[in-house]
């Protein structure tokens, strides 16, 4: 009999935890995912209801999210569709979920009830892994700039950890060609805007790879304690520094497009201070979201001022480490789950 691995959920009982998830094949999960420094694992293979963590030392929970843009409300009662398409190797199940342009997931208020999400720190590390297939209404526009995919962070209340933005369409920008979406990793260190050296407190990795709707892509993110790296398909997306340069309407500071960035080259950095900043306390404001942003607090059925940089498309599997997984490991994950090579 195939063992099988069931979590108690954190914030549920037993009970209704077990009522809540799917039973997934603990061997299968283990040979694909590595456990060591894993926080959480998300497979995504629930019908219904929340999206519950399969492995890791956070049992913790997704919770879907909606915001209606004619009313300005959050509401929890527009359920994410499930759809029967995943990762080509399907490692983790046969379902996806599918993030519309106003939808969201998120675990909320990281600072109190999920503090392993919350990583930060002179000496943190951490790693960022999505298997994702983006909609086609990300690719090659600039209504879709920016679009958040996973982690802690807020442009409108100033609230900044770590986040894979994907597409990031102003960056990276080729007059030829316009713009075309690559993965930005990016951390911060104060969570602040304005700085008074660079508008935007953020360091970021830049990758050279086009991502975009037609295929599955494993997207992955990390940091060191000595530089951020971006991977595509588990290799280094490696994109050789250029010129300070100003991105067009959008900072106050010269920046370098490269991955990886070594914490040398980051314009806003302070003697000492590398590591991600932790959220501050609050229930909105330390969210670990996926899909988007929430604006100013709002609690649900409370007018805010929106969603930011929405990001839509195909969810098959999502991994949270606080350590920085190695080259060799992550290569070993993309080939485990079906990701075509770089070339």
């Amino acid at each position: 009999m195939t063992a099988m691995l069931l979590l108690p959920v954190l914030g549920l009982p037993l009970a209704a935890a077990a009522s809540a998830v799917a039973l997934v094949p603990a061997r299968a999960l283990a040979a694909v995912i590595p456990t060591d420094g894993l926080v959480s694992f998300w497979d995504f293979q629930e019908r219904s209801g929340p999206f519950v963590a399969k492995l890791g030392s956070g049992g913790y929970v997704l919770q879907e999210q909606s915001f209606n843009t004619s009313t300005q409300v959050w509401s929890s009662n527009n359920e994410v569709r499930r759809v029967q398409e995943a990762p080509p190797a399907r490692p983790f199940g046969e379902l996806s979920a599918s993030i519309g342009t106003w939808q969201m997931l998120r675990v909320p208020d990281t600072y109190e009830a999920a503090p392993l999400l919350n990583i930060h720190g002179d000496n943190a590390t951490l790693t960022v892994v999505g298997w994702v297939k983006p909609s086609q209404s990300l690719d090659n526009t600039s209504h879709y700039d920016f679009g958040h995919f996973a982690g802690i962070w807020s442009e409108v209340i100033s609230v900044r950890t770590y986040v894979m933005f994907c597409p990031a369409a102003s960056r990276g920008r080729d007059p030829a060609v316009g713009q075309v979406p690559h993965l930005d990793a990016e951390i911060s260190r104060t969570g602040a805007t304005m700085q008074p050296s660079c508008r935007w407190s953020v360091s970021y990795a830049l990758g050279a790879t086009p991502i975009n709707h037609s295929s599955w892509h494993m997207l992955a993110m990390t940091f060191d304690g000595s530089a951020i790296r971006a991977f595509v398909n588990g290799s280094l997306d490696v994109r050789l520094p250029d010129a300070p340069h100003r991105t067009p309407n959008f900072t106050k500071c010269n920046e370098r497009w490269q991955n990886p960035a070594p914490i040398s080259t980051w314009t806003n950095r302070s003697p000492g201070t590398w590591g991600p900043g932790g959220a501050p306390q609050g229930t909105d404001t330390t969210d670990f979201t996926v899909g988007g942003q929430r604006g100013t607090p709002c609690p649900d059925g409370v007018k805010c001022s929106g969603m930011g940089h929405p990001w839509s498309g195909l969810v098959g599997g999502l991994a949270v480490y606080d350590r920085a997984l190695d080259g060799a490991e992550l290569l070993a994950m993309a080939q485990q789950t079906g990701m075509a090579p770089l070339r």
